[in-house]
């Protein structure tokens, strides 16, 4: 890995997606470069004007893949958190928020829309500091919801923040759950499923074969190894075809599941010719709690 933490490389990946020339390939967070620390170790060349430049160049030939990954991830996320409010959702809920930064460079489309980032208290309270780096980044919409998941309750703990579980929300779940241990994702999406009906969950998942290592994709194999090495290993998959009946027996029913085959709109260049592979590891599933009101 290139930086610290998964959550330190993923916005390591939207920062040097945003360094791409091409706009139809450029991803949109131009803040993720500020939530990388100076610290000895590569990442921090996002930090250094010129060099900086090669560092998409530089992601790509180390993991391959991982790059055009991160800036599909970012922009469909993004899509559809646009999507829902504008369909009427009234509520953010960004779970394991590490350093995302959709509260602060998607204004225009939060405005008077509440957004609710969950997290651990050391991670929430390095972002905060880093956060205060960049002056434009404050947004006054956002309640940061510290959370310790061994021992507090989701629903407690958002209820104490104004969240209102009657509302329609859009949650937000990214590079996130294969992280977790399938009991904890489980109990994520069935307090999915409680929430007002119309509300809408989007989040990346692995195959499970990747997770159990009987992938034969030697990019996923070496993902699988490089994530352990670093303490994080893959937990929970879901078998590939499946997201739709593994989320119907938890209450909720998926309406995408997208794949690489999928990934062409956000990843072509400008004289139409198409960028990658990505990562094909699994998919980027919008679902939804069914129910009166559900669009």
């Amino acid at each position: 890995m290139l930086a610290g933490s998964t959550a330190e490389a993923a916005a390591l990946l939207r920062a040097a997606g945003a360094l791409l020339s091409d706009p139809g390939l450029r991803g949109p967070d131009t803040l993720a470069a500020a939530m990388i620390p100076w610290a000895p170790r590569v990442s921090a060349l996002v930090k250094v004007p010129v060099l900086r430049r090669l560092l998409p160049w530089g992601i790509e030939r180390v993991l391959p893949g991982a790059l055009w990954f991160e800036v599909v991830r970012t922009k469909y996320m993004d899509e559809v958190t646009r999507e829902e409010i504008a369909a009427g959702a009234r509520q953010v809920v960004i779970l394991g928020a590490g350093f995302d930064t959709r509260a602060h460079r998607m204004t225009g489309a939060l405005r008077d829309v509440p957004v609710f980032e969950v997290d651990h208290p050391v991670t929430a309270a390095r972002k905060q500091a880093r956060l205060r780096t960049i002056p434009t980044a404050v947004s006054p919409a956002v309640r940061y919801v510290t959370i310790d998941f061994n021992h507090e309750d989701l629903a407690t703990r958002l209820a104490d923040h104004g969240h209102d579980p009657a509302r329609r929300s859009v949650i937000v779940w990214s590079g996130v759950a294969p992280y977790l241990t399938p009991a904890a994702v489980d109990t994520t999406l069935r307090w999915t499923a409680q929430q007002a009906p119309g509300s809408c969950l989007v989040f990346d998942y692995c195959w499970q074969d990747v997770v159990d290592r009987t992938c034969r994709d030697p990019r996923a194999r070496a993902l699988a190894r490089s994530v352990a090495r670093h303490g994080e290993p893959l937990r929970w998959g879901i078998p590939r075809g499946q997201a739709g009946p593994y989320l119907a027996e938890r209450g909720l029913r998926a309406e995408e599941d997208h794949g690489a085959a999928d990934a062409a709109r956000y990843l072509t260049r400008r004289d139409g010719s198409l960028a990658g592979p990505m990562w094909e590891f699994g998919g980027f599933v919008r679902c939804r709690v069914p129910g009166p009101g559900a669009a």
